[in-house]
């Protein structure tokens, strides 16, 4: 029910704003921006990924790490080297 009335409210959220800034109707307008508040009420709460409880003294470090890109493999070379890993001259 919720995904429809976020879905609904989306798009007279997109229809209300561009109607009103485009044509310049006030009405439009006002429905748009109603849109977006009932939109912004509706959203789906995130996920709880992780709950800790921590004693006096501990501390979390959060990091982040890039995943690798892909195509660049570890043992891909390019270039005038790239037959000697294999023995090939």
């Amino acid at each position: 029910m919720a995904s429809l009335v976020h879905s609904a409210a989306h798009r007279l959220m997109r229809r209300g704003l561009r109607r009103g800034l485009v044509e310049g109707s006030v009405a439009w307008i006002v429905i748009g921006t109603a849109a977006g508040v009932v939109r912004y009420i509706t959203r789906p709460e995130a996920p709880l990924v992780a709950k800790e409880d921590l004693r006096l003294g501990e501390s979390v470090l959060v990091t982040h790490v890039r995943p690798p890109r892909p195509g660049r493999g570890r043992w891909r070379r390019r270039g005038a080297d790239a037959g000697d890993r294999a023995g090939v001259s």
